[in-house]
């Protein structure tokens, strides 16, 4: 039996990356499961990888999402979650504040816009400039990172695959270096060589990359105790 379609509405969203605005459609009750049973599994690869298979089942033109910048994939997801669900959502927090040496325990109920969530540092530079001739260009850590990280076994080399997956290249006076033209081996024997202030500019970099970032403060109607609460990063926006 042939089953009437279904039309569905199509938005768009400017990204940082991209030139023109990326066109999508609203998650469907397949994606909506989806996001049900990540949240459940809370793991961070299973919240990553139904993420990006949501976004690609919902953009109208594929996209590398991949490659996208992170600030660019919380844009989308956040557009994507309010255009599908609803703008308006509430998040649920316990007051963990200690009265008399108990905790207060109340259930703190917090409403956001999810349109309303401001990006942070949309314009950082990105050339970070060793000496007068040699210096380093830059790029938003992207979803590809992640997937690097997670499949990083040793804790201490996490934080020098982030760097080097950050250059977009290198130059000096006469050249310019791609970073996709060299080996991890390559890039990280030159962050290597680097003194360890040049060094700490490329990681500051990196940790100011633009953001969806929202802090609230809340009082506990209970004990009156004036939470602040941060919320940023795809997993806190997972909701």
């Amino acid at each position: 039996m042939m089953l009437p379609q279904i039309s569905y509405p199509i938005y768009e969203v400017p990204l940082l990356s991209q030139k023109l605005p990326v066109k999508f459609r609203p998650f469907l009750v397949s994606e909506q499961k989806l996001m049900m049973m990540a949240a459940e599994a809370k793991e961070t690869k299973t919240t990553i990888d139904t993420i990006k298979q949501i976004i690609n089942n919902c953009l109208i033109e594929k996209i590398d999402v991949d490659s996208l910048p992170l600030v660019d994939l919380e844009i989308l997801f956040l557009n994507l979650r309010a255009k599908s669900i609803g703008e308006t959502t509430s998040l649920y927090f316990k007051c963990e504040n200690e009265v008399e040496s108990l905790k207060c325990g109340m259930i703190i109920e917090v409403p956001i816009n999810l349109l309303e969530i401001p990006i942070v540092n949309r314009n950082l530079e990105k050339k970070i400039s060793f000496s007068d001739k040699v210096g380093v260009m830059m790029k938003y850590p992207t979803f590809e990172i992640i997937n690097k990280l997670i499949e990083t076994k040793n804790v201490s080399d996490m934080e020098f695959t982030v760097v080097i997956n950050c250059i977009d290249y290198i130059f000096d006076e006469v050249s310019i270096y791609k970073a996709k033209d060299a080996t991890q081996e390559e890039l990280l024997a030159f962050v290597m060589k680097l003194q360890q202030e040049k060094y700490e500019l490329m990681k500051t970099f990196i940790e100011n990359s633009p953001r969806a970032k929202l802090t609230i403060e809340k009082e506990c109607s209970k004990c009156k105790y004036l939470h602040k609460i941060n919320l940023e990063g795809l997993e806190d926006f997972f909701i």
